[in-house]
């Protein structure tokens, strides 16, 4: 039974550790490499704590209780009683080595010897010790008083009944043990960093600007936040050095540090640590962010009438919304309407053919909610005379945001007087952070058109996010890869599908598990895009995973 814990290193996640054990009423011996770096580890305790306090949810006695079972100083030899001890020193392979190695003149025989790395190889840090068999990772996530995930990593070496005692230790501690092997990033940082870095990648091409690959993500998926902004939160040199890793370990480019994070790491631009990194915050260690010379101008009001074309419960849905928003709206049903639109500001064309509940994946396009799937517009089939009455009514200056899955091809109506005019659009489904309408931008495209389809997104509460005419544009551009990347884990059999929803909600704090995410999106859709993604760009990593070919072919869902 583990009752006495050790905990070495007291930086903002040692510290964070010694409080969760001692709040679980295991007894903890806290050192660091100095006396004042163990008195500044007790001061973030008492700090968290005071804030617990403040907050109502621990009463002073309390505090003075879990405060009395932390035990701190600057020496090893205090571990020689611990059941258990855990390293949170930084990731650097040489020091963890070092501390284990002394760890073997110390501790007790049936003492478990654990370590936090986020990444490092669990059975590298294992051979430098005497007794490989009582080393295993025991991965808390940031901060760790609040994340719930534990990832308990076992190397080939590790004692099976010392990985199921520190798993069963996790859950005494109130967290949510994910069991795994040891491989690159685990489970959580495998699939989150390879996506950060394709995102970094992402805007480091042009694909879009940052503000907008961060709103691709939060608003357009619902993640907690966007890829940019977490980086800057987790900090720069933190995020390369995992990236390191993971291409040392696998040889992927696509998880390689990009360039730009590279130069931002050595210029000391780091984040919000430094004040600097992808984003310019009001000062050192705020979460501020400032205008700077890459902020984004606000898109101005929209002047004038809105055109809606189409009919059917979407069209309605959308006509609903945009007069709910305060925007003028007139209905384009048929040719003989198309004059009415003569002077309106932008025109939003949709599919002229009733939509039943199917046709997003399953009704999401009509009823009480109003929320839009990636409806494709057939505006080059039904709605072709349509749209050609409209451009005419409209004219050379006229806009028309064509709703659709996203690409100039799809939105075409087969005739050149028209494309140049025809903007492609797609409105994701509402989350929590707002509603984002993608809008494709391209060199048949004027700057002037994609202004006046932001305008419109503004008007009608929608964010807009403005890319690249791609295949998948922004939002599944940067999602689908990443769960693709879930796919191949689980056809690797490194996790369970549960292992890598509980990985990604607990630790990463998804709303969603990325198989919950691909259910929702279809893995033929998934596989589709990316078939798209990886003929434009060759790159291997877009390759769709076997395992969605195999549940396309079975008519499966993962989640079942």
């Amino acid at each position: 039974m583990i009752n006495t814990v050790g905990v070495i290193g007291l930086g903002t996640m040692g510290a964070g550790i010694v409080e969760v054990f001692a709040k679980a009423g295991l007894s903890v011996i806290a050192v660091d490499g100095s006396a004042e770096l163990a008195e500044r580890g007790k001061g973030f305790l008492e700090k968290s704590l005071g804030r617990a306090v403040s907050k109502g949810k621990l009463d002073e006695a309390a505090r003075d209780e879990i405060v009395g079972r932390v035990s701190f100083g600057d020496d090893l030899a205090a571990m020689k009683d611990a059941d258990l001890v855990i390293e949170a020193v930084p990731e650097r392979l040489e020091i963890k080595e070092s501390i284990f190695t002394t760890l073997d003149g110390i501790v007790r025989e049936d003492c478990v010897l654990a370590t936090n790395t986020s990444s490092l190889s669990i059975t590298e840090i294992a051979r430098a010790t005497k007794v490989p068999s009582r080393v295993i990772g025991m991965h808390f996530f940031n901060p760790a008083p609040v994340q719930p995930l534990v990832e308990v990593i076992r190397s080939v070496m590790s004692d099976e009944t010392l990985v199921e005692q520190v798993r069963e230790l996790a859950e005494r501690l109130g967290k949510k043990p994910v069991v795994v092997g040891d491989r690159a990033g685990f489970v959580a940082n495998a699939l989150l960093v390879s996506y950060l870095a394709r995102s970094i990648r992402a805007y480091e091409s042009g694909l879009a600007s940052r503000s907008d690959i961060d709103a691709a993500m939060a608003a357009g998926v619902g993640l907690p936040m966007g890829p940019l902004t977490l980086c800057d939160l987790v900090g720069l040199d933190v995020i390369h050095e995992v990236c390191g890793v993971l291409y040392n370990a696998t040889g992927d480019p696509s998880v390689a540090s990009p360039s730009i994070l590279r130069q931002l790491v050595t210029a000391g631009r780091l984040g919000r640590k430094s004040g600097h990194g992808f984003y310019t915050y009001d000062g050192v260690g705020s979460g501020t962010v400032v205008d700077d010379a890459a902020t984004t101008a606000p898109a101005k009001p929209l002047e004038g009438k809105v055109g809606l074309v189409g009919e059917g419960d979407l069209v309605d849905a959308l006509g609903s919304e945009l007069s709910d928003a305060g925007v003028e709206v007139v209905r384009v049903v048929s040719a003989d309407d198309a004059a009415s639109v003569k002077d309106v500001a932008v025109t939003l064309a949709v599919d002229a053919v009733e939509l039943d509940g199917d046709c997003c994946g399953g009704g999401c396009c009509g009823g009480d909610d109003a929320s839009h799937g990636d409806v494709e517009s057939g505006l080059e089939i039904g709605a072709k005379p349509v749209l050609r009455a409209v451009r005419d009514a409209i004219g050379d200056a006229g806009v028309i945001a064509a709703l659709g899955e996203g690409s100039v091809e799809t939105a075409s109506t087969g005739d050149p007087t028209i494309d140049a005019t025809v903007v492609p659009v797609v409105l994701h489904e509402k989350q929590r952070a707002g509603q984002v309408l993608e809008i494709g931008r391209s060199v048949a495209i004027s700057d002037e058109a994609v202004e006046t389809v932001r305008s419109l997104a503004v008007a009608a509460g929608w964010t807009p996010v403005v890319g690249k005419d791609r295949a998948g544009l922004v939002v599944d551009a940067l999602l689908y890869p990443h769960l693709n990347d879930a796919a191949k884990m689980l056809d690797s059999g490194y996790a369970t599908v549960e292992d890598i929803e509980t990985a990604m909600k607990a630790g990463c704090g998804y709303p969603q598990g990325l198989f919950e995410l691909l259910d929702e999106a279809g893995p033929d859709d998934v596989h589709g895009v990316l078939s798209e993604m990886h003929f434009e760009t060759g790159e291997q990593h877009l390759v769709p995973s076997p395992l969605l070919t195999e549940h396309i072919l079975a008519d499966r869902t993962f989640r079942g």
